[in-house]
């Protein structure tokens, strides 16, 4: 879930606020924000921006508005700035909707790092330590997934060698197939024998899985990865962060 830095920018007297032009137009975006319109939330966090261009907060601002409107690389540019401010909260929470914008894009390596700094700021933060063993999941995802079309192309060579040595045998085959049918003939009726004197003597193994209990095994199996993935699902929705960071 990405984390929504809900900044004041007020002077010490909430009366100053209004003599705050970076202010007003930051509460102005807060308050749109609020309401859903994103769009028109950015605006007036990019206007702010224009006057106080070096404070991280409106950053972090406009990295939550663009993620809301599904633009991750842009919001992951913006929150990158914004984990250059010095309030640790508001760096742990930046870093923490980094991670996100960049999971989004499936650059897990980077997310990884994201997450990771997250929690040094904030080491008992649950949804981060979620979110970071996802992203190295998906790591270890892809780097089998890779693994297994370099086998793949491997095999599709191999395959191809071993038709080509089977086209060239086949003629030899053929005719030692030939040669032996006669003897096999005899032997077929001899075997056909012994096999119907050894069925005679089988009987059915009392530890053999009934399918009533295979179901239920695997009826309980699902049920427990269902409860895990319910445990363990990506945190993406935001989260509202109060507080005057600057």
């Amino acid at each position: 879930m990405t984390r929504f830095l809900y900044v004041l920018l007020a002077l010490p007297f909430l009366g100053w606020t209004f003599l705050d032009p970076v202010a007003k137009k930051n509460e102005e975006g807060n308050a749109l924000f609020e309401k859903g319109e994103y769009e028109a939330a950015l605006r007036r966090y990019l206007e702010a921006q224009q006057e106080a261009r070096s404070r991280p907060e409106l950053h972090f601002n406009a990295g939550d508005a663009l993620y809301k409107q599904g633009k991750y690389a842009e919001a992951m540019q913006e929150m990158g700035r914004a984990t250059e401010g010095t309030h640790p909260d508001m760096s742990a929470a930046a870093h923490y909707n980094l991670g996100n914008a960049l999971f989004r894009q499936e650059k897990f390596q980077e997310a990884v790092g994201a997450y990771k700094k997250s929690l040094e700021q904030k080491p008992d933060d649950i949804d981060a330590k979620i979110n970071l063993e996802l992203a190295l999941e998906k790591l270890d995802q892809d780097g089998q997934d890779g693994q297994d079309e370099q086998d793949q192309n491997q095999d599709q060579e191999n395959n191809q060698n071993n038709r080509d040595n089977q086209d060239q045998n086949q003629d030899e085959q053929e005719q030692q197939d030939q040669q032996g049918q006669n003897q096999q003939d005899g032997q077929d009726g001899q075997d056909q024998q012994n096999q119907q004197e050894q069925q005679q003597g089988e009987q059915p193994d009392p530890r053999e899985m009934t399918p009533e209990e295979a179901a239920r095994i695997l009826n309980a199996m699902k049920a427990r990865e269902e409860e895990s993935q319910k445990r363990r699902k990506l945190k993406l929705r935001g989260r509202r962060y109060d507080g005057n960071a600057w």
